[in-house]
């Protein structure tokens, strides 16, 4: 993910651009794996069904519940993952895989080695899931921080006011009109947010 220091030059516009092109060269080989992902649990499943090992509406069930798990997983977990959090998303791969394996053979009459089986596909759908679905949402929140803000953006307003109350955003804004770069990124706004919110936390402990 590109970073933006503001005590350092801002970027050209030529390095934004080839920072923006390896972000969606990584955007694209998610995607890849994502569908060759997919592919193998729906062959898994599909073998299952035309074996006669599981019913079609079994595996529909299996489908509909791992995938809303691993995409609750994929987008309500924070970017940087606390032991808790590891331990919150292990919890729920495990209860998938049991809520699956009894859902499958109690209320829908299938035998406990199927169950047992579609619950473990059931596991690796919502661990692969969550895996290269917050790898994608970290790629296309970097994507958006990589697009210049345009002229008629109310947020410029904000822009300007972080760049009058400090001399160094409002020099690395001159910096970043000089490199061609008329407008500011998102993702450096957010960095400019980040500068003032440590300013008054320093402010803040000085105090006290």
């Amino acid at each position: 993910m590109h970073h933006f220091d503001l005590t350092h030059e801002p970027p050209t516009s030529q390095e934004l651009v080839a920072a923006l092109t390896n972000l969606k060269n990584r955007r694209g080989k998610l995607m890849i794996r994502s569908c060759i992902s997919d592919g193998i649990h729906l062959l898994l499943l599909l073998l299952l069904y035309f074996g006669n090992i599981l019913s079609g509406r079994s595996v529909l069930v299996l489908i509909a519940l791992s995938v809303v798990v691993a995409i609750v997983l994929a987008t309500a977990t924070r970017d940087s993952l606390l032991f808790s959090d590891l331990i919150a998303i292990a919890v729920s791969i495990i209860a998938v895989v049991a809520a699956s394996t009894l859902l499958l053979t109690i209320s829908m009459s299938q035998s406990w080695g199927a169950g047992i089986v579609a619950g473990v596909i059931a596991g690796t759908i919502v661990t692969s899931g969550t895996i290269l679905g917050r790898a994608l949402k970290k790629v296309m929140f970097a994507i958006e921080q990589l697009n210049p803000i345009p002229t008629d953006d109310p947020i410029l307003a904000e822009v300007s006011a972080l760049c009058q109350r400090y001399p160094e955003l409002r020099n690395y804004r001159e910096q970043a009109k000089q490199n061609l770069r008329p407008h500011l990124t998102y993702g450096e706004l957010f960095a400019m947010r980040e500068w003032h919110l440590r300013h008054i936390n320093r402010h803040s402990e000085q105090k006290t």
